[in-house]
């Protein structure tokens, strides 16, 4: 005797029960992935250097090191207390210099 599992799938699926089921499973799924991903893409002036320099308490030291560098500087969004920076541009900042690499790394 063999079973399809397909069929099977596809007519559980259909079942109304089933469906409402997986939708609220699906849909607190996608919210809490999406929710952690938006959380995790912005940080504010205190994230970002505990980022930087791996360790907490370093806010002035971040705003130093952003009036030395610029570019760094560029990539922050907003102004004042709503300024924020993205994990990625730091991760591309750490990477073009080796001074910030090693000032992650001695932290």
């Amino acid at each position: 005797m063999q079973f399809d599992l397909a069929g099977g799938l596809v007519e559980a699926l259909t079942d109304s029960r089933v469906s409402s089921a997986m939708s609220k499973l699906v849909e607190s799924a996608v919210s809490a992935a999406l929710s952690k991903s938006a959380a995790d893409s912005w940080l504010s002036a205190a994230e970002a250097a505990r980022y930087v320099y791996g360790c907490d308490g370093k806010t002035e030291a971040f705003r130093k090191l952003r009036n030395a560098n610029p570019e760094l500087d560029a990539m922050g969004v907003g102004t004042g207390r709503l300024r924020r920076w993205k994990r990625t541009d730091l991760d591309a900042w750490i990477a073009s210099s080796p001074r910030a690499q090693r000032r992650r790394n001695k932290e």
